[in-house]
């Protein structure tokens, strides 16, 4: 397990299943530590990236960005899964229907 928290808002614990947990917020002071994370899964050639949003307790446009950067920089074949989106997460993908862009669970 790595657990990387540079950013006192935001913490990132990935698993050696692959799941990435997400606790906090995630805003413009901490997208960036989220997308250097991201970065170094796209460079290892990741076929899905699985971020849990269970415990994330913020998430502004700047969040969203990185999850379009992500879905975006993935290879066709590569999947993105938003997991247990918090209520106030899973509406703003709807009001933005990014919930038919990712694959929410």
């Amino acid at each position: 397990m790595t657990s990387l928290d540079p950013s006192p808002s935001l913490r990132i614990d990935e698993q050696p299943d692959g799941v990435i947990y997400l606790s906090g917020e995630l805003d413009m002071a901490s997208a960036p530590q989220l997308r250097t994370v991201l970065q170094r899964l796209i460079d290892s050639g990741a076929q899905r990236v699985i971020l849990d949003a269970a415990e994330l307790s913020f998430c502004d446009s700047t969040g969203l960005g990185v999850f379009v950067w992500v879905n975006q920089m993935l290879p066709t074949d590569a999947t993105l899964v938003l997991r247990n989106p918090t209520e106030r997460l899973g509406q703003l993908l709807r009001t933005t229907h990014l919930d038919h862009t990712f694959d929410v669970r």
